[in-house]
């Protein structure tokens, strides 16, 4: 009897994916610091993608995120739907890093002279800002034309609907806003927003979608034909998580 038919199927594994680097584990630090979540966990454990991975992603139903999907499967003990945005794109990020490595090739056209510029952008090198000590959630906004204070909450990754175009936003202002003077009652606030005026508003809007920490995805480059400077953003796409 030969060595292969004596092992079990999990010997078998084993011994194939010994010296394998699937698998592999890293823990990163939220670039919120944990500041804003339940016990205020700011490090989280992530995985590389697998086959199985794969294979969830490309079977996903319409009505799935996709983005919530891996990260539910390649970050542990974490809820995609509570994330402040800014950590849900660092992790995506890093989880890229970690399964294809820290280049992504992208085309860059020129701002100037059109030329198209073949780029091979080093993810590990993007800056990664850190929350403010002196951060809050809700944050409090002063407004000018009221005289009052209003207090925001931060949008999480499941109020993302909510944020989709202006209508929306303007439509909905009134989840983000826990208290306005010392009001805290939503149809108040309902009600107050619609006589704010406009450059109020507009301070609301900014204090909600303002984010002052998380990953930088965009990398300079000096086009190779006229050698003006351009920045080109680093698209989270399909595209994304391959070697290409």
């Amino acid at each position: 009897m030969s060595d292969e038919t004596k092992k079990t199927m999990d010997e078998a594994l084993e011994d194939l994916f010994a010296e394998s680097k699937s698998n592999i584990e890293q823990i990163v630090e939220l670039p919120s610091k944990g500041m804003g979540y339940p016990g205020g966990k700011s490090k989280v454990t992530i995985r590389t993608m697998t086959f199985d991975d794969e294979k969830a992603l490309s079977e996903s139903t319409p009505d799935q995120d996709v983005i919530d999907l891996l990260l539910s499967r390649c970050a542990q003990d974490i809820d995609p739907e509570m994330l402040y945005s800014a950590d849900k794109i660092f992790l995506l990020f890093k989880i890229r890093e970690l399964s294809y490595g820290t280049s992504v090739k992208l085309a860059g056209p020129c701002s100037k002279c059109k030329t198209t510029n073949n780029l091979d952008v080093d993810l590990s090198k993007l800056e990664v800002i850190p929350i403010s000590d002196d951060f809050e959630d809700p944050k409090k906004v002063s407004l000018p034309d009221l005289g009052k204070d209003i207090h925001i909450r931060i949008p999480r990754s499941n109020d993302l609907e909510y944020l989709s175009n202006k209508s929306m936003i303007l439509s909905n202002l009134w989840r983000f806003i826990t208290k306005l003077d010392r009001y805290t009652d939503p149809r108040v606030i309902t009600a107050a927003i619609k006589k704010l005026t406009s450059k109020d508003v507009r301070l609301v809007i900014e204090g909600l979608l303002v984010e002052d920490f998380g990953i930088q995805n965009s990398a300079k480059y000096i086009c190779t034909q006229c050698r003006s400077e351009n920045v080109i953003e680093v698209p989270i796409s399909e595209a994304f998580f391959t070697l290409s």
